[in-house]
């Protein structure tokens, strides 16, 4: 992921997981929701700083730190950021899932390429 300013400059960079059955189409998107805490579409698993920017075949796909499931362990380690490892999402580390939280208001622009 590449965090860009409205000057062009780039705020900050870091790696992500991304799904591991189907990658998005790359296009223009936006925020268009945002959930401080939010629940996996499944229901197993709950996640942090939910920011949704578009519809995958089964729920919102958004970025967000990496889901926790039931008994309270993270479905994936940091390590393995910049794997294939999610169901759709953006996964990112905590504090940069806090970070995109903050950028990232309603209606910024998501720019997703191959």
């Amino acid at each position: 992921v590449w965090l860009v300013r409205e000057d062009g400059g780039i705020r900050s960079t870091y790696l992500v997981s991304g799904s591991v059955t189907d990658n998005l189409e790359p296009a223009r998107y936006a925020v268009y929701s945002r959930s401080r805490y939010a629940t996996s579409f499944d229901l197993d698993s709950t996640m942090e700083y939910m920011v949704r920017f578009t519809e995958g075949d089964r729920a919102a796909i958004g970025f967000h730190d990496i889901p926790v499931d039931g008994a309270g362990v993270r479905l994936q380690l940091p390590s393995d950021l910049g794997t294939p490892q999610s169901h759709g999402c953006i996964r990112q580390r905590h504090a940069d899932a806090e970070q995109m939280w903050r950028f990232a208001a309603l209606g910024t622009p998501v720019v997703v390429t191959a």
